[in-house]
């Protein structure tokens, strides 16, 4: 009994999924996954986060399932035996699109030459003399 909640959110996670993938006659929800399930801790709220193989879909598969959110709750309640089947709302999971942000700045700060504050002074320095030589030019 050490983390209820946490056991809850995988049925849910599980049995949402099932359901989407089999009880929805959508063409859409064919490549459809369930990344992450995250309830409140009174059970009456959750957050689904959902992405589409084909991220284009995405977008279009949440509004859809936001759309068919009693239907898969009235299902969900059928399959659980909880006293109270929370609310769903769902989400697009964008985790795939900020890692691919994150290893591209990673990447971009392992190939950049390092900056010194030896590099630092060479710049102010440079931008002193410019500053200088444009005051006695005027």
């Amino acid at each position: 009994m050490a983390d209820k909640k946490g056991r809850v959110q995988e049925l849910i996670q599980r049995n949402v999924s099932e359901i989407i993938l089999y009880d929805l006659k959508n063409d859409l929800c064919k490549f459809a996954s369930v990344h992450e399930v995250r309830m409140t801790s009174d059970y009456s709220f959750c957050k689904i986060y959902v992405s589409h193989i084909d991220s284009t879909k995405a977008d279009d598969l949440v509004e859809l399932l936001n759309s068919k959110a009693k239907f898969i709750r009235s299902k969900l309640a059928s399959k659980l035996d909880i006293y109270k089947t929370p609310e769903l709302r769902f989400e697009k999971d964008t985790l795939y699109e900020n890692s691919l942000k994150m290893d591209a700045l990673i990447e971009k700060a392992i190939n950049s030459k390092p900056t010194t504050l030896k590099d630092l002074d060479k710049k102010n320095s440079k931008s002193k003399t410019k500053k200088s030589s444009r005051k006695t030019t005027k």
